[in-house]
C-alpha cells in the first residue's frame, strides 16, 4: 500500500493547470452578500435569519443562489471547462459544490460569502475596513473554548488548525482563492474514493477547510489580508441552530454520512479505485494477523 501511495500523487498539491481565468485583483471588498441553498424554498428559520441578515445590512446587495443559479453564473462568468469540473462532483455532494461555488463567485465578484445557517450579528460595515482585502479566521477550538478540538486534522499539521471557509470574505481576484480553485481542479482529476475517503472527510480533503487551508498557507508572505477572530472581531456566528442540527434543514442525505465516491469516477478511476481497496483491505488483513501474533507471543 505504501508503494501504491507514492505512485499516486498526493491531494492538495498546487500545480497550475491553466484552467481558470484570471481576474483582476481588487483593492476593496464589494457591498455584496453571498448565500446558497439547493432551492428558493427556504425553511422558516433561514428565510427569518437571511431577513435578519438584509435588514442588519441596508446598504449591501444581497444574492442568493439556488442550484440552477450556480451552474448559470459558472457558465456565464468561466469557461466550459471550469463548468466540466464543477459538474464532475457528485450531486449528492451539494456541500462540496458549494465549497468550489463559494470560491468561485468570490474570486470573480468579491464580497462576503457566509453559509446559510451562519449568521451576523454585527453590520458589516462596522467590521470590516477600508484597508481588508481578505480575511482569514481560525476555530476558537483551545482548551475550554465553543468548539474546543476543531479544525485540527491528522493530514494538517497546523498549530491553531484549519482556516474557516464557512465565511469567505475578499475582494476579487484574490490569489489565495485563485489557488484554492485550482487546487480542487487537480483534487477532482486525481481523486480516487478508496485512497483519499468520501463523507464528510472526504469533501474536508477535495474541496473544503483542509484544501482551503493549505492552499493558502504557502502564499500568506506574498499577499495581503487580515487576521482575525471572526466571531470577537467580525461578530460572525457558525450557527443559528444548536451545534450540527442544522442537518436537518436538508432534504437529502447529510454529505457526513455519505458514503458514495465524491468526484464522478471513469473506467480508469473505478478500476484503480477498485485496486486500491482490494491492496489496502489485504495490507489491513497481513496488517490484523502480524499485530494477532505479537499478542500471542508476548
Amino acid at each position: 500500500m505504501q508503494f501504491l501511495r507514492f505512485l499516486v500523487p498526493k491531494l492538495n498539491q498546487q500545480r497550475k493547470l491553466n484552467v481558470l481565468p484570471d481576474v483582476a485583483s481588487g483593492d476593496v471588498i464589494p457591498k455584496i452578500i453571498h448565500q446558497t441553498f439547493p432551492t428558493r424554498q427556504l425553511p422558516n428559520e433561514i428565510e427569518e435569519n437571511v431577513a435578519c441578515l438584509r435588514a442588519m445590512n441596508p446598504h449591501w446587495e444581497y444574492r442568493l443562489y439556488d442550484d440552477k443559479d450556480i451552474s448559470d453564473f459558472i457558465r456565464q462568468n468561466y469557461n466550459d471547462k471550469v463548468l466540466e469540473y464543477y459538474n464532475r462532483i457528485n450531486s449528492a455532494y451539494g456541500a462540496a459544490r458549494a465549497d468550489l461555488f463559494r470560491y468561485l463567485v468570490i474570486y470573480k465578484c468579491g464580497g462576503v460569502y457566509i453559509d446559510i445557517k451562519s449568521t451576523a450579528t454585527l453590520p458589516l460595515d462596522s467590521v470590516l475596513k477600508d484597508s481588508d482585502c481578505f480575511l482569514l479566521s481560525h476555530w476558537q477550538n483551545k482548551k475550554n473554548e465553543e468548539y474546543e478540538g476543531f479544525g485540527f486534522h491528522w493530514d494538517l499539521d497546523v498549530p491553531d488548525g484549519e482556516f474557516q471557509q464557512w465565511h469567505v470574505i475578499s475582494a476579487p481576484g484574490h490569489p489565495f482563492l485563485k489557488a484554492v480553485i485550482e487546487t480542487i481542479f487537480m483534487n477532482i482529476d486525481l481523486y480516487l474514493p478508496s485512497l483519499h475517503g468520501v463523507g464528510q472527510y472526504g469533501v474536508m480533503r477535495v474541496t473544503g477547510p483542509i484544501t482551503y487551508t493549505k492552499s493558502i498557507l504557502p502564499l500568506m508572505p506574498l499577499h495581503r489580508y487580515r487576521m482575525v477572530d471572526a466571531t470577537v472581531d467580525l461578530g460572525l456566528k457558525y450557527s443559528i441552530y444548536a451545534k450540527f442540527s442544522h442537518m436537518k434543514i436538508y432534504k437529502a442525505k447529510h454529505y457526513t454520512v455519505l458514503k458514495e465516491p465524491i468526484v464522478r469516477l471513469g473506467p480508469g478511476g473505478r478500476m484503480l479505485s477498485s485496486l486500491m481497496a482490494k491492496v489496502q483491505g489485504t495490507a489491513d488483513f497481513l496488517k490484523g494477523k502480524k499485530l494477532a501474533s505479537a499478542r500471542k507471543n508476548s
